[in-house]
């Protein structure tokens, strides 16, 4: 007999944990057929060779039917505003700053810090010091799942790449009369459109009526180690469809998860993790995502330090992207 180990199935609705058990030769690397594997992408280094917009370089990374996962690099401030009529947005601060100046008002991102820009609020960024975030577009609206105003720890970090991310602009960032383009932007891009406004006039405008736009410290509500039994991860936003969980496990995870009815996309923000699946091993380092397509067993034993975001989608997701051979691998260091 080999070794016995636990694992526990997931259904999102209804909320019920599965649990069995197995042996753990049968499941590691056990897969042989099926069309969704485990990819695994170094997505910042796609950015090195994507063409420039204005003050942006932006590839998408994982895509479906409701939700886009980017990444993006900002070196100044975004020449036209965004206004997403029919999906939210989502910007995570992985490398040095950025400043969002919404109709709700302006945010300051710190690195691991993440805030919401609800559908149809215009907007615009200036990204500071190797500016690198993660641009989450979903088709369903959803909710803050934690409280600003009361995180359970305040947590600062410093992200250092290997090579500097460096693109250079074309320094057009507004029309002669100062005002500036906003692209009206739809799920189905065949409905956009671009209408000239006065920044000036739109920063601050909302009065009532909208979700709040305040940033979160992603990292900064853990109860205990998650992954073990006991504390539970939290869950920063939140819909019947999607949602967006971090997790901070420092040791083997308590059992293998196989997720019945979601997609994870996994984005390293610290530490080391090695990442036993059915389709094998894998590990990923700080900056770089992975994919567990629903139905696939896997278990995560994290190093020291290790911090995780997950997106969780009932919708299937595919990747976009991959790296090529030839490629720079750069490597991030987060402390």
């Amino acid at each position: 007999m080999g070794k016995k180990i636990r694992e526990f199935m997931t259904h999102r609705d209804p909320d019920e944990h599965i649990w069995v058990e197995r042996d753990e030769a049968a499941v590691i690397g056990t897969a042989r057929m099926g069309q969704r594997m485990v990819p695994k992408i170094r997505p910042f280094d796609l950015l090195r060779s994507a063409p420039c917009s204005g003050n942006r370089v932006q590839v998408t990374v994982w895509e479906g039917d409701t939700l886009r996962i980017a990444v993006e690099s900002l070196f100044d401030r975004e020449e036209q505003l965004t206004r997403a009529s029919d999906h939210d947005l989502i910007y995570f601060q992985f490398c040095g700053r950025s400043t969002v100046e919404s109709e709700c008002g302006v945010v300051e991102l710190e690195i691991g810090e993440a805030v919401l820009i609800p559908a149809a609020i215009s907007h615009r960024s200036a990204g500071k010091e190797d500016c690198l975030r993660v641009r989450v577009a979903t088709r369903e609206l959803v909710n803050l799942g934690v409280d600003p105003e009361k995180p359970l720890a305040e947590t600062k970090f410093t992200v250092r790449p290997s090579e500097p991310f460096t693109p250079q602009g074309n320094g057009r960032q507004e029309l002669q009369n100062g005002h500036a383009l906003e692209h009206i932007t739809f799920w189905n891009p065949q409905s956009d459109v671009w209408i000239e406004r006065d920044p000036a006039a739109l920063i601050g405008a909302v009065t009532e009526g909208c979700r709040p736009v305040k940033k979160i410290r992603a990292f900064d509500y853990f109860t205990g180690m998650t992954g073990k039994g006991g504390a539970k991860a939290p869950v920063l936003y939140t819909g019947k469809e999607f949602r967006v969980d971090v997790y901070n496990l420092e040791e083997e995870q308590r059992g293998f998860h196989r997720g019945c009815d979601e997609d994870e996309i996994w984005f390293q923000f610290r530490g080391r993790s090695l990442n036993h699946t059915e389709w094998g091993a894998m590990e990923l380092e700080a900056g770089q995502t992975a994919m567990i397509p629903r139905g696939i067993a896997h278990r995560i034993t994290g190093s020291p330090g290790f911090l995780r975001l997950v997106f969780y989608s009932r919708a299937l997701v595919q990747p976009k992207a991959f790296n090529n051979v030839s490629e720079r691998e750069t490597r991030f260091e987060v402390r």
